[in-house]
């Protein structure tokens, strides 16, 4: 019998409330008719006290936030393509800047937008309160206008080091070529970052953007007439010529083309797991792989936000202040028989690619039998994609005690002042490791009163209701609210915790009791998505304009959060 145990607890701390933003105050809403969607990206940041570090940190949070807002949409339009036979090559082309939405970077992601503007929204209009409320802002065509430039200037600095690289090739200094063929690759990241960019600050809906994503990762149309980053690598491999049967012969290449590229004396870099794919999920090979990158790199102190922070990162200078500012993350991508690593060193005080790294093998060269897939992989990514966190806003009827809304509303963007959920645990936000018998403690942060429904999907996929319409009433809000235990126990594998929060009460949901666990009823995977969420009955459904979620927040709202787990045996 499997032993996870989710006790109520109605103990909370109030040690980080920097993160949430609760909904914008009435006299802030009218400041935001200065800047029309259409015409402007913006956001709000709020921060405890008055004065100048706090109207930074409230600078800081609106920065931060339109970061999110232009990936989610760059993701959205993506995640929304998975089918496409071009899929997974955009994905992996673009991984090292769709890595910020990851769970443990889209919270202090390293993309910094270029250009933005800010106004102390507090100070503007005589406020006494002891906040900060500070408005970022750019226009959307100064901002295109920006990265437009970015990727020219990124052009230009990838021909000035490929004309080097071919200059030193003809004269037969190999070393000078390939370092010089490496500098390009900081440069491909930031074209790339530029691209996706474009995509994501656009206010209307673009029917071919993923389609101007495909041309770009598979350069159909390169004006330009210069090598792409795939020749580039391709060209780095032959004149390296590394043979590669083990982890150490991978993380040797990776050390030498990092340090081909900088020249720190001080090698300091927080460090995440390697992931498998855009999945977010840890296999043995990405275990295998950090502990030999560690040991083969003594020269780099490696931090490991994942294991030093017991609470979820918070923003910009929070990170900044107890890390180096430089971030190693790496991914692995399989393509048949061969396998990609990808790793990446950014400056996340000033958003640039500092550097990174290419290596590709053969499985069948490799002397040991790896698995690279994480365990549960497939069946884990269809239930993250039908159990993800969603935005909805329902018109309230008030003859109901139970919402059950004629009218529902569904947005990808989460509007400024609407309901923020964030999920974590004791031992880090990200995915998790957890060994049988560890003990796990998970905390919940709304900025509103919501009614909280949690659920965990076991790895063989049975899905286990844990608490239903467990309140958090108004004297929590920004704070953390610890809201059960999990004690590690078979079935071991990759599994999901997935919180949805509502401003009303969820509707019933049908579950069956087996060995005192409350499992849901419905089988079908998409039918017990929606039956959790609470919106099975889907008539009705539409969406709403992003001007119109801007204004005063009176109806029933909706968000979640998700967790990925990797169980296993001592």
């Amino acid at each position: 019998m499997r032993k996870l145990f989710f006790i109520l607890l109605f103990t909370f701390t109030t040690i980080f409330t920097a993160f949430a933003n609760g909904p914008l105050p009435g006299w802030v809403l009218p400041e935001l008719r200065n800047y029309p969607l259409e015409t402007y990206l913006f956001d709000v940041g709020r921060s405890e006290g008055v004065g100048e570090e706090a109207y930074r940190s409230a600078i800081a949070k609106a920065h931060k936030k339109l970061a999110e807002k232009v990936l989610k949409r760059a993701v959205s339009i993506i995640v929304t393509k998975s089918d496409h036979v071009n899929y997974q090559t955009v994905l992996e082309h673009y991984s090292a800047v769709l890595e910020d939405y990851c769970s443990w970077h889209h919270a202090s992601p390293a993309l910094q937008l270029k250009g933005l503007q800010h106004r102390n929204l507090s100070l503007d209009n005589a406020r006494t309160e002891q906040e900060t409320y500070a408005i970022v802002y750019i226009r959307r065509d100064k901002l295109r206008d920006i990265y437009k430039n970015q990727i020219l200037e990124s052009q230009r600095k990838i021909k000035s080091f490929l004309d080097m690289a071919k200059s030193a090739e003809k004269d037969l200094d190999i070393n000078r070529t390939v370092r010089n063929y490496l500098r390009t690759f900081p440069f491909f990241e930031a074209k790339k970052e530029g691209q996706i960019v474009l995509i994501g600050l656009e206010y209307e809906y673009d029917a071919n953007a993923f389609s101007k994503l495909v041309n770009a990762a598979n350069l159909t149309n390169n004006r330009h007439h210069q090598w792409t980053h795939r020749q580039v690598i391709k060209r780095v491999k032959e004149l390296q010529n590394n043979i590669i049967v083990n982890f150490n012969d991978i993380c040797t290449v990776i050390d030498s083309q990092l340090s081909q590229q900088i020249d720190l004396s001080d090698r300091r870099a927080s460090f995440y797991p390697l992931i498998y794919k855009d999945s977010e999920m840890i296999s043995p090979f990405a275990q295998k792989f950090t502990n030999v990158l560690q040991e083969l790199m003594p020269e780099w102190v490696f931090v490991d936000p994942m294991l030093e922070l017991d609470q979820p990162p918070v923003n910009i200078d929070m990170i900044n202040r107890n890390f180096p500012p430089l971030r190693l993350s790496a991914s692995c991508w399989e393509n048949g028989e061969k396998v990609t690593i990808r790793t990446t060193l950014r400056n996340i005080n000033t958003g640039a690619f500092v550097a990174s790294s290419v290596v590709d093998f053969m499985k069948t060269d490799m002397r040991d039998n790896i698995i690279y897939q994480p365990r549960g992989y497939n069946e884990a990514q269809k239930e993250i994609a039908d159990f993800r966190p969603r935005y909805f806003e329902a018109e309230r009827d008030d003859n109901t005690e139970i919402s059950t809304s004629k009218v529902i509303t569904e947005h990808q963007f989460t509007p400024i002042g609407g309901l923020k959920v964030e999920l974590w645990t004791d031992k880090g936000r990200g995915p998790l490791t957890i060994k049988e018998g560890d003990k796990v403690k998970i905390f919940a942060t709304v900025n509103q009163p919501v009614f909280l429904r949690l659920l965990n999907i076991h790895a063989d996929q049975r899905r286990a209701l844990l608490i239903d319409n467990f309140y958090i009433g108004p004297d929590r809000v920004n704070n953390n609210v610890e809201i059960g235990q999990f004690l590690c126990a078979p079935p071991f594998g990759t599994e999901l915790v997935v919180v949805a929060a509502r401003t009303d009460k969820f509707p019933n949901i049908e579950t069956i009791d087996v060995d005192g666990y409350l499992f849901l009823k419905e089988k079908d995977r998409k039918k017990a998505a929606e039956s959790f969420i609470g919106l099975s009955d889907k008539r009705g459904l539409k969406i709403i304009t992003d001007e119109q979620m801007y204004g005063p927040q009176t109806n029933i709202q909706q968000n979640g959060a998700q967790l990925i787990l990797k169980t296993m045996a001592k």
